[in-house]
């Protein structure tokens, strides 16, 4: 029983929400960050640039044998500075979801 109450207290805490400032996040908080430009990139996993179009960067994560290696969730979290007005990013996870905030 105790070994019970203390997994289901790991999983609660396993995908709690998260904050950074005033953005606030829903699951638990990628492993990996990227910060680009001023634009900062939480995620599990290996995340690539594909390209550009117009004013816009494509990124792309691809889930490959994730469940075997232990790289989590597919879920990417986006942060945007205050004012923001460089290029947008594109990013698509083919494992999890993709959440986009901006700094207030």
């Amino acid at each position: 029983m105790m070994l019970l109450l203390a997994f289901s207290g790991l999983l609660t805490t396993a995908m709690a929400d998260w904050t950074y400032g005033t953005a606030r996040f829903s699951g638990s908080q990628p492993s990996s960050c990227l910060n680009h430009g001023s634009v900062i990139i939480w995620y599990n996993g290996t995340l690539t640039q594909k390209g550009v179009s117009g004013n816009e960067e494509i990124w792309e994560r691809l889930r490959v044998g994730e469940l075997c290696s232990g790289m989590g969730t597919g879920d990417i979290c986006v942060l945007y500075p205050k004012n923001y007005n460089g290029r947008q990013l594109r990013i698509t996870s083919t494992g999890g979801t993709v959440q986009i905030q901006t700094l207030r």
